[in-house]
């Protein structure tokens, strides 16, 4: 897949906005905005919108340092932007659909979270983590949830008038 300048300045940008609404985000247990930008950008840009999820990924571990949980981040972003771009015949432009989508993701979050704590800690370390984050997992499904059901196609929109008056890459 060649990548123009354009487009790497595109896909640089995008992956920083996931970078600091995270962070932003950090102070509020498990409500975060990168999956709505995620699946938006897969929605929009298509498998090229891999690039921003791998510069997200590649940020958080500068700024948090690369420990076992950062093992999950290469595991679930990029999934779920994979997952967004082969669904995306289904789930574009039905802000329910999408919304139930997020939901679900933020719901199992922690279960394929619990995987890579599974492979480095064993089997009873992985269910156990996914045991004890089972709240936070339904807080972030809900969350997820709602943030998509009211900002989706608002973001979905304001994204697409920028593509389309800044960059023309569809």
């Amino acid at each position: 897949m060649k990548i123009s300048i354009k487009e790497l300045i595109l896909f640089g940008v995008l992956g920083a906005i996931l970078t600091v609404t995270q962070i932003v985000l950090n102070f509020i247990p498990n409500v975060e905005v990168v999956t709505l930008f995620i699946i938006i950008y897969s929605l929009i840009y298509g498998k090229r919108s891999i690039y921003s999820v791998f510069i997200f990924v590649i940020m958080m571990g500068l700024i948090y340092g690369f420990g076992t949980w950062w093992f999950g981040y290469i595991l679930l972003w990029p999934l779920l932007n994979i997952l967004s771009c082969l669904l995306s015949k289904f789930i574009k432009d039905n802000y329910l659909i999408l919304s139930l989508y997020s939901g679900i993701f933020g719901l199992l979050f922690g279960f394929f979270y619990a995987i890579p704590n599974a492979i480095f800690g064993g089997i009873n370390a992985g269910i156990a983590y996914w045991i004890s984050g089972i709240p936070y997992d339904i807080v972030h499904g809900v969350a997820n949830y709602f943030i998509m059901l009211f900002l989706g196609e608002k973001i979905y929109n304001l994204l697409l008038q920028l593509n389309n008056k800044y960059f023309f890459i569809l």
